[in-house]
């Protein structure tokens, strides 16, 4: 029941951050910041991440759909949070990295696993979400 009600305020939160609520963004990124912490007890450690690298692995990392979906919508929200400022795309996938490493981090400070080849899905979503929202941009600036 507890992990219902977390996945629907995670969802009415993402709904809202994609909205332009800043108040909404700001409480998905403490979220998205405590979540694995707070799960682990706050039991931490030093990390031991695994910075091995190469195309199959690459590959393999490509089928954590959760991630890539994740970030994609971590994207989307940014970049509507920084609104219509120059290199906006730029800022939201340099945001959306450096929360899937400090995410990467987290995981491997909780016992968790810590692969440098997981930026790839977040990468990936958030290269999807480049598209959506340029896409979005086009249909929208279009004289009807």
């Amino acid at each position: 029941m507890l992990l219902l009600l977390g996945m629907v305020a995670w969802i009415a939160g993402a709904i809202f951050a994609l909205r332009g609520a800043r108040w909404a963004y700001a409480i998905f990124v403490l979220l998205g910041f405590v979540w694995i912490p707070a799960s682990a007890g706050f039991h931490l450690h030093w990390p031991d991440c695994e910075l091995r690298f190469g195309f199959d692995l690459a590959v393999y990392s490509l089928t954590n759909y959760k991630h890539v979906v994740l970030f994609g919508v971590f994207f989307l929200m940014t970049r509507v949070q920084l609104g219509r400022r120059p290199h906006a795309l730029l800022l939201a996938f340099t945001a959306t990295l450096a929360m899937g490493a400090l995410i990467e981090l987290e995981e491997g400070m909780t016992a968790g696993h810590c692969r440098s080849r997981d930026l790839i899905p977040d990468a990936t979503g958030a290269a999807i979400g480049a598209v959506v929202a340029e896409v979005w941009d086009r249909r929208s600036a279009r004289p009807s």
